[in-house]
């Protein structure tokens, strides 16, 4: 599988390197497991010879340090009859090395020293502090778990506190560029995307597997049961494997949290009430997986601009964590059994209703990619969704621009032929509860939907005051 838009990413790193020529650099590479971390080094690492690439596995610590050790030796010959006794005498070698010849050394999973040997934190400290303006080239700490990481370089008390000389949160690949890998494949992305994203969203990892299995263009039912719900499938036990470290002992209350709010309830009082906690106690769970583990997110509606408990609303951040839990951990029992047909059609006699809500996030991220004003008729400085604290009016997209006082409506629909003008009528209404400069304001409405839309509803729709665009005009560049 070819590698995908990371353009970006590679040339801060070889910019970091070109610098590193001259002043040391320590670097901090983190993202949520499977998003491409590892490989990214590997593009960057691609016909360069001074790239050091170790693999901090969680083994016994003179075991680790005899790998490191031979690894380099690949590099330098010499180290052949080199014996380290402790990572003292490693990072020794390595800090003496780099004052005559550049060298870019990258540790892969760099938290888990947690485990192996807490002291190296405070190895490197010492090494670091002493030696930075005397060496050539730079430390790269790569780490998946992402609130071990937060601690060793950000936590006040901890060695490595303020040695950071560049940070590189890598995201997920953006549906843009998942739709060119589904072209790739021989796929229509206008057709396909909405199905790939709901699953797996912009992982790379996941669409890695896709052409490891055979799987790009099977059907639905064919991939679902695969990947998920076959014994011993690759994917059973993607959750537990992406968040059961980050979350520690008390991963079952989490765990519950992310399944209630993955069935679809967002607001407060309901997650507490149908994760049975009381709701007195929620909030410290529900802040904790927003600002600390960044697992979920808040929403307020778009017009908002001040923080109100009441009329926030609480969603997974990523979709293929919330398929996981609304499907996978869900139906445990099912997988238990070993039920692998009644979980693959239980699944997918809900996918509509999933996917309609991921593609509301999908039309969303595209349109902040083309924010041009050639489908938003202005270029928007605020997007998002609106709703009202009781929940009796609520609008999938609503785009505006608070300098030029323009603002558009919008309604996604799995099926645009059948957003008829009762429904364009409805929108108006709804248009008229959000009080944002009410009478002030230049107003447009939209309907975005996944299949196509004939070109004499289309019309239809425009005597109404409403643009459509489906699927191939979000996706098509102007």
């Amino acid at each position: 599988m070819e590698f995908y838009n990371r353009e970006n990413e590679i040339a801060k790193l070889s910019g970091i390197a070109a610098l590193s020529m001259k002043t040391s650099h320590m670097v901090v590479i983190t993202g949520r497991r499977r998003v491409g971390k590892t490989e990214l080094i590997r593009q960057f690492a691609r016909g360069r010879k001074d790239v050091l690439y170790l693999f901090v596995s969680k083994k016994k610590p003179y075991i680790l340090i005899d790998e490191f050790r031979d690894i380099l030796a690949e590099k330098i010959p010499l180290m052949r009859t080199v014996t380290f006794r402790s990572f003292e005498d490693f990072f020794s070698f390595v800090f003496s090395y780099m004052k005559e010849n550049f060298l870019i050394t990258v540790f892969d999973e760099f938290q888990n020293f947690e485990a192996v040997d807490p002291s190296v934190f405070s190895t490197l400290q010492n090494h670091w502090d002493r030696e930075k303006d005397n060496i050539k080239g730079a430390f790269v700490f790569i780490g998946s778990v992402f609130t071990l990481m937060q601690k060793i370089f950000e936590g006040k008390k901890e060695p490595l506190f303020g040695r950071a000389t560049s940070r590189l949160y890598i995201e997920p690949l953006t549906p843009y560029s998942v739709s060119e890998i589904l072209t790739d494949y021989n796929l229509d992305a206008a057709v396909h995307l909405p199905f790939y994203y709901t699953l797996f969203g912009g992982i790379p990892k996941y669409y890695f597997l896709l052409d490891r299995y055979g799987l790009f263009g099977k059907s639905p039912a064919e991939i679902i049961k695969k990947l998920y719900c076959e014994s011993d499938a690759t994917l059973q036990n993607e959750g537990r494997e992406l968040l059961i470290e980050e979350f520690g002992k008390n991963y079952h209350l989490y765990f519950s949290i992310l399944q209630v709010i993955a069935g679809g309830e967002t607001q407060m009082a309901r997650i507490a009430d149908s994760a049975g906690i009381n709701v007195n106690s929620i909030s410290k769970y529900l802040d904790e997986l927003t600002s600390y583990y960044q697992v979920i997110e808040r929403r307020i509606p778009v017009t908002e601009y001040k923080y109100e408990k009441k009329v926030g609303r609480y969603y997974i951040k990523d979709p293929a964590l919330r398929f996981w839990f609304r499907y996978i951990f869900r139906n445990q029992s099912l997988i238990e059994i070993g039920d692998e047909k009644s979980l693959t059609t239980k699944i997918l006699n809900d996918m509509q209703t999933l996917m309609g809500r991921s593609f509301e996030e999908l039309a969303r991220a595209l349109l902040v990619q083309r924010n041009t004003g050639d489908i938003v008729p202005f270029r928007f400085t605020k997007i998002g969704g609106f709703w009202t604290r009781k929940g009796d009016v609520e609008i999938d997209i609503v785009a505006l621009n608070e300098e030029e006082g323009k603002i558009l409506f919008g309604e996604c629909k799995l099926k645009g032929n059948k957003f008829t003008r009762v429904d364009a009528q409805r929108l108006k209404e709804k248009a008229a509860s959000v009080k944002w400069r009410t009478g002030k304001r230049k107003e447009y409405y939209a309907l975005f939907s996944i299949d196509g839309i004939s070109e004499a509803h289309k019309k239809s729709l425009e005597k109404e005051g409403l643009l459509a665009f489906n699927m191939k005009g979000l996706l098509t560049t102007s």
